[in-house]
């Protein structure tokens, strides 16, 4: 029976994953009109539809800059009116992808032709060519052209900036990068991070919920207690940049996540109780806001552990 309801389990997780990330990309809270702000030594991000825009942008300088992921192509084609308007760039050195999801990629076709590399970690790349195959738009977005398995860095043209790209394992997805500009001391994590929202998985992309809390351990012992975290979304009234205390929360929830449907699973609760009764996770209730999602997360937990034990 187990192993009947198992498969039934693992059928509807890989159908929800489908359709939970058809319904993440839908539900983006709208921004007024982009938010962009500095937050330490040149380094800063934009927000307008999608997930988080990371920017390093050296003062005075026509190009050298880099763009970490790129929303939609009318957000990052606004993005960069608002960059002219005030006289900064029309040049990158670098733009460079946290994963593949395409409220991070889908304005790529806009900033890649302007920037020198472009890179992305090897598996993202890869599900990059799969989700483009299946909407039949490979012409319609470039694809990385430098790509790494563990770690890749670069120098940028203004002297003043190395900028280092890490894969911690598969978490979000199997193809996750943290972006970090060393001298400023700013790691982009993409969708390693929700902060206080109930995060998407994908599964079908490599990513592993259970080994994701592992993954915010090892980011946050391998950068210094120093470092600002810029996260690829945030809940309403939340930022989306922070500190190493934002990545220990966000992996108690993680941890209490799988805590509580292990115990459940125990008890013999079956999955469709389990949602039913299922707001918050105990011992992480401020992970409240996208509730849509909250489904999608017990779903995706439960299939895993139930994987484990068969």
């Amino acid at each position: 029976m187990h192993r009947r309801n198992f498969l039934k389990t693992s059928l509807a997780t890989a159908a929800l994953a489908t359709s939970g990330l058809e319904l993440f990309a839908n539900t983006f809270r709208p921004e007024l009109a982009g938010d962009y702000q500095l937050i330490r030594g040149n380094v800063g991000y934009y927000t307008n539809r999608g997930g988080t825009i990371g920017l390093y942008l050296p003062g005075g300088q026509p190009e050298g800059g880099v763009v970490v992921d790129t929303q939609f192509p009318d957000q990052a084609t606004a993005l960069l009116e608002t960059l002219r308007e005030q006289g900064r760039l029309t040049q990158f050195s670098l733009l460079a992808n946290t994963h593949h999801h395409g409220d991070h990629t889908g304005g790529n076709g806009v900033i890649a032709p302007l920037a020198t590399q472009y890179v992305a970690h090897e598996r993202a790349k890869q599900n990059l060519i799969e989700n483009l195959a299946k909407k039949d738009e490979k012409a319609e977005l470039p694809l990385p052209k430098t790509t790494f398995g563990e770690s890749w860095s670069t120098n940028l043209p203004d002297g003043k900036e190395t900028v280092s790209l890490r894969h911690f394992g598969a978490a979000h997805t199997g193809g996750d990068a943290v972006v970090h500009f060393e001298n400023a001391n700013v790691a982009h994590l993409g969708d390693l991070l929700f902060n206080r929202r109930f995060p998407y998985i994908d599964p079908g992309a490599g990513g592993d919920i259970l080994n994701w809390p592992v993954v915010m351990k090892k980011i946050r012992t391998h950068y210094d207690r120093n470092t600002i975290y810029i996260f690829g979304h945030a809940a309403d009234g939340y930022p989306v940049f922070g500190t190493a205390s934002d990545i220990k929360a966000f992996e108690n929830y993680l941890k209490k996540l799988r805590n509580y449907v292990r115990k459940e699973i125990k008890k013999g609760t079956s999955l469709e109780d389990l949602k039913a009764k299922t707001e918050t996770i105990p011992g992480a209730r401020e992970w409240k806001f996208g509730e849509r999602l909250r489904g999608v997360n017990l779903e995706v937990t439960y299939g895993a552990l139930m994987a484990e034990k068969s």
